[in-house]
This record gives structure tokens, sequence and C-alpha cells, in this order.
């Protein structure tokens, strides 16, 4: 028998039973109730009602002729997977057997007979309650998911205390596997993620969550085909008290696109389209940093300016086609004979990045940003200028070029970047007066810096002889108790005609006449003897920290020179520290490491001085016995505005501590800054927050103050 009609507003329910009296008694007790019933007498006429009314609700008789409960149940199941309408079964007896069998093939619940009605239009209600919220729940895991598939967001499920974890399929699918291919575990997680990124992300995970309830973080995950993709990772702890654990709710996002497309944004930004080398934006960002660098350290640097010659004829005869062709062959020959040295920066993945760039139209500049002599430019833009003239071929016609290249040198052709570009540009124009195809130093300051030098160098011999050399002490501050902790000893020269000399002008000229060796003698003996005198005055915890030249280094007697000065002065060797910088360790590493090791065991520290400036290799730093690693300004200055710079100081002093050295700070000038090293777990800073280099009786009134002012 087979009820027909059109939807039903109110819930159906199919009765199948082939006992006519037992459906009457179940319409009637079901009807009383307001759900509306269709009825079947075998599982044959079940299957078609199904068909065609498509109940909520199924009450099946399990004991009937032609297609029996069990049959119709698992027929019901198999031909409509997605309806997970309730299947209640009546069996007429108490046999478990039964019970179990129809669970297997699909029921949701059972009864026996004879069967209570009015009890069971209450287990009828019940069971569409819960069919409905099971309904609801899927309709939002399914619509979840399709977002989640939609936006590439997989969803995940980690205790952090058991590592117990639970992926979303389109977790799987990011990771470029088959949802349940593999285990959702753990372990299975972290081995998607990119070998590069793996440890970083995991501790950046733990770090965040240890501070607070929430992270967020951006790294690769690799595929099984080798493909990378860029994901980002977040999470918050979740409180849940009905288990145990501590559960964190997380997303990953596949934001591969998105990542290219911001790489493509930022090489637009800082790169020529045409050639690919660094734009005008981004050289005078380069050029400002190497100049801050330079007068830092104390060397000098120098900028080429190279204009085609001719070029615009060649556009105009050939087409601007034809032009962008020789713009980009001279850009490559220009990438292939700046030679390494002639580099100025790294790239974040610690790759060289060269000096070249096109500031527009045929406008090249180099930048060489450490040099010792002037002539070095000189030598790298005939070097170019050669180069430059072999034939290219455009549309089957051989094309020479030449170039004019200008020459500024830094100081002493400009404090800043537009001066120096300027005169570089005006060397340029210069070299075009004189028939192009040659290079041009900016001529008159090449002449005062030539006369300057030779002042200097003369007068500087006599310095010495005449006292007129002074040593002022930076002080050196415990970052977490702010007090003096040490002093570095830092030479000043007052020439009563020239006036006050700066170091980063009379030092390289100690260094490259060989003056630095007794100069430097005169600054350790100094300094100790102004140690001790200190440590008499019951200034007992200073540390006095001496720089040392590589060429004292190469003057063979630097153990000497310092065990004189220690027992000429009677101080203690344990308060002298010696700084010194990579470029010494890197003349020859096994001497320098004999001698650091005949350095400490006479009880003296040692500190690499500019950590990060030179060659900052771990496999260096780790050779050498080390107290004291000295961070440089550079990755100081930007700590509190530039991530990457944060990131960077981070790391130095986290790698200093791995190797049980100490981490100075230099060039600490704001709170802010002071502030981000102390909670990175920096030791101790000098800067100008504190106080700049200051003459031996205004450093002791310095110690004097912090002795009376109450702690």
């Amino acid at each position: 028998m087979i009820d027909s009609g059109g939807a039903d507003p109110k819930p159906l329910i199919l009765v199948v039973d082939d006992d006519r009296m037992s459906r009457e008694m179940a319409r009637s007790a079901l009807e009383e109730q307001g759900y509306v019933v269709a009825e079947a007498s075998d599982g044959d006429e079940a299957l078609k009602v199904f068909e065609a009314r498509r109940p909520r609700l199924v009450l099946l008789d399990l004991q009937m002729p032609v297609l029996d409960g069990f049959g119709a149940c698992e027929e019901l199941r198999r031909r409509y997977p997605e309806d997970h309408s309730p299947i209640l079964v009546v069996t007429g007896n108490e046999d478990r057997e039964a019970v179990d069998r129809a669970y297997e093939v699909g029921a949701t619940d059972f009864t026996h007979k004879p069967v209570n009605w009015p009890l069971l239009v209450h287990r009828v209600r019940y069971l569409l309650r819960v069919s409905e919220a099971f309904g609801e729940l899927r309709r939002s895991q399914a619509s979840l998911a399709s977002s989640q598939r939609i936006a590439r967001l997989g969803s995940f499920e980690w205790d952090a205390d058991s590592n117990e974890m639970r992926w979303s399929d389109e977790t799987y699918r990011i990771f470029g596997l088959v949802p349940g291919s593999v285990d959702a575990s753990y372990e299975s997680f972290w081995k998607r993620v990119h070998p590069d990124d793996r440890e970083a992300a995991r501790d950046q995970i733990r770090e965040s969550l240890s501070q607070s309830k929430q992270f967020s973080v951006e790294h690769r995950v690799q595929r099984l085909s080798g493909e990378p993709r860029h994901v980002r990772q977040q999470g918050e702890i979740v409180e849940d008290a009905s288990r145990p654990g501590t559960w964190v709710h997380g997303t990953i996002q596949d934001v591969t696109e998105q990542w290219d497309a911001q790489q493509k944004i930022n090489f637009l930004a800082s790169y020529d389209s045409l050639t690919g080398l660094v734009n005008r934006r981004l050289f005078r960002e380069q050029l400002e940093r190497a100049m801050a660098a330079a007068a830092e350290r104390g060397h000098s640097l120098a900028l080429l300016f190279m204009d085609l010659d001719r070029f615009k004829r060649i556009n105009d005869t050939l087409g601007h086609d034809a032009g962008d062709q020789i713009l980009k062959v001279v850009a490559e020959r220009l990438r292939l004979h700046v030679r390494g040295s002639d580099l100025v920066a790294r790239g974040e993945d610690g790759n060289e990045t060269a000096a070249v760039s096109r500031l527009g139209g045929d406008e090249f500049t180099v930048l060489l940003s450490k040099i010792a002599r002037a002539e070095e430019a000189g030598d790298v833009a005939r070097r170019i200028l050669r180069v430059l003239p072999e034939p290219i071929s455009v549309d089957g016609q051989e094309v020479a070029i030449t170039g004019s290249v200008g020459i500024a040198v830094y100081p002493s052709d400009g404090q800043d970047v537009d001066a120096l570009v300027r005169h570089a540009d005006a060397a340029m124009y210069h070299a075009k007066d004189r028939g192009r195809n040659n290079c041009q130093f900016f001529s008159d300051s090449m002449n005062a810096q030539s006369l300057r030098k030779l002042t200097v160098e003369g007068r500087l011999r006599e310095a010495l002889e005449r006292g007129e050399l002074r040593l002022h002490y930076q002080p050196i501050v415990d970052l977490r108790t702010g007090a003096i902790t040490g002093a570095e000893a830092l030479l000043r020269w007052n020439h009563p005609e020239l006036g006050t000399v700066s170091p980063t002008e009379f030092v390289p000229v100690s260094e490259e006449t060989g003056l630095i060796v007794p100069i430097g003698e005169w600054v350790l003996r100094s300094a100790c003897r102004q140690a001790k005198e200190w440590q008499d005055a019951g200034y007992l915890d200073v540390m006095m920290s001496v720089n040392v030249s590589i060429r004292q280094f190469a003057h063979h007697d630097l153990r000497d020179t310092v065990a004189r000065a220690l027992q000429d002065s009677g101080i203690d060797p344990s308060y002298l520290e010696l700084e010194l910088t990579e470029s010494f360790m890197m003349q020859d590493d096994e001497a320098a490491a004999t001698v650091l090791r005949d350095l400490r065991a006479m009880g003296v520290r040692v500190a690499l001085d500019d950590f990060g400036t030179g060659f900052s290799s771990l496999s260096y730093v780790t050779r050498f016995p080390l107290d004291t690693l000295k961070m440089d300004r550079c990755f100081v200055r930007d700590i509190d505005t530039d991530p990457a710079a944060a990131g960077i100081a981070s790391a130095v002093i986290s790698m200093a501590h791995s190797l049980d050295a100490r981490v100075v700070a230099e060039g600490v000038d704001t709170e802010e800054q002071a502030n981000f090293l102390r909670a990175q777990g920096c030791d101790e800073m000098q800067g100008f927050l504190f106080s700049e280099a200051v003459p031996a009786e205004e450093f002791v009134r310095l110690l004097q103050l912090e002795r009376d002012t109450p702690s």
C-alpha cells in the first residue's frame, strides 16, 4: 500500500510493517501528536514511498515478506547516502544478534514488540530533534568546508601538552594531500613545513603561546611534489573544561598568490623593471646606509656615476626597443664585471647584492661601499669602460657603446647623499667634456683631500710626542641594573692649528702609515693606568675596554705589549678587555686563535667588536675564545621600528648567550631601544642614551654620582 500526496508541512513518518493492525495503531498514535504518516507493507514498497515522499523518519519492522527490514534498511542507506533520516526498527523479540545486525545495516535506534505507543511517540520526537540538530551541524560543516576550500583556509585542533592533533580536509589539500591519506598527527603536520622554516616557525609559536593565548606566523610548506607554498598559520588557546590538555584552535591559509603578488610589488617598488637593477629609490636608501656605515666605522666609499655616450642618437636611429635591448646588455655587463669586493650589501637571504643601479634613462651608478684608496674606484671605472664597447647585436646590426664615468668619494666629496650624487654627476659631465669614454674624479675635492691627508699624516707623526692625543671614555652600562660596569677607551686628537680632528680621518691615516702601532701601545698603557687609578679610588668594578688594530696584531708582539701594560700599571688582567674586529680574525685564523688563547691565559678578556658588519660567520665566531660580542650600532638603530633589525638583534643576543658570551649593544640612543634590548636579555649597552665618550675626570663624576645615588 502506498500513500500519495503533495508536500506535507508537518514531519512525515513512514511506517513499514506487514501487519495492518500495527500500521493503523502507529498511524493513530503519530497523527494524534500532529505527525503526517505514510505506510508501506514491505521493504520494496518502503523503498518506493521513500523515493516519492522523502520522510523525516522511518518506523521499520524487521520481520516482513518480500524484502525484510534488514534488507530495506541496508538498501535505503546505500541508495541515499546523503540522507540521514533516522530509521527506528521494531523487532518482535529481544534477539541481541538481530539488534546488532540492524545497527550494522544503518538503523538509528530500535524498540521491541509489543510497542508502547505513547512512549514510542516520545522517542520519535526525540529522534527528529536529534536528526535536525545533526542536520544543522552537517550543513554548517559543509558550509565551513566549502568556505575553507574557496579561501584555501584549513583548520586544526592541537593539544599543546600532548601534541594530539586534528586537521580539516582543506588542511590536507594545502599540504598537497588527499584528505585522510595520512595520519593527522603533530609530527605529520610539521613534516610538511619547509625544513628551512620548521624550527623558527615552531619556536615562534611556542614563544607566542607562552606570552599570550594567540599566535600568528608565516612560513612555507613543501608538498610531496617538492612545490613550496607560502602559508599563514594562526591560532589561539581555547578554554575547554570538558577535556584535559591545552587546546589550540588554529587555521592555516595558503597565501602563495598574495605572497607572490607582494614580492612583485616590492620588486617594482625597488628595482628597475627593464634591467632588474636597483632603481633610484632603493639606490638612495643603499647609499644613505652605506654612508652612515662609513661614518661609523671610519672608512671611505666611492660613487661611480655613468652615462652612456650618444645613447640618444642610437635611440633615435634604431628605435626605443633597440635602445632597451642595449640597456639590458649594459646592465648585465655591469653585474658581471663589478667584482664581489665592490658590493654594497647583503640581501635578506645572505647573498651579496650588487651595488649597481639604474637611475633612469641611460644613467647607471656603481656604489663601492668600502675603499682603502680613491684609486680603487678608478680601477673599477676603467674595468667597466674596457668591457662596455664590446659589440652588441641588435636586430642584425652590431652596435658599440661607450660611457663616461664620474667618481665622487665620501667623505671628502660630500657629507650627504645629495652632495655626493651631485658631485659624481658633475665629474661625469667633466668626463664627457674630456672626450667621453673615460673616467674623472671630482677634481677640486680630490686635490683638497690629497693636501689634507698629507697635512694630517705630517701632524700625526708629531702628535704623540707633543701630547696632543687624549683618551675619552664611554660608559658601558648594565641593562638590568643601570650600573656602570665598564668603559671603552676612545682616542681623540686636538691639534693647535687643525683643531679637533675626527677619528674617522686620522685613524685610517695611522693605519696606512703604521703609526697605529706606537699610538695603539700608548692607548693601551694609558687606559690601563687610568683603570688602576679608578680602582685605587674605590671604583673596583669598572672593566676597561681597549680597541686593538689589525696592524698591532701583524706587528707580532701584541702579547708582550699587553703584558708590559699590565705589569707597569698594576691592573688585574681580568679588568682589561681587548676589542678586536672580525677582519682581525680573518687575516690568519690559526695565528689569531693562538694569540687570543694566550691573552685569555693571561686573564685578559676578549671581545669581538662591531659584530655583524664583517664576515659574521658562525664558523669563525665559534672557533675563537671570546668573552663578549659587541653588537654593531647599525643593528641597534632601527630595532624599535624595523622588525628585520629587531629579529637580527634578537638572534645575535641568543647566539652570543649560546656561546656563553656577554652581549654589549653599541649606539643605544633611545629608551625604546634600551627597553627592547633589555627584554631580549641583552647584557650591557653603551650609547648617547647614557653618555657620550667623556674625559677621565668627567667619567669619575659619573661614577661618583652613581655611588651617591641610593639604589
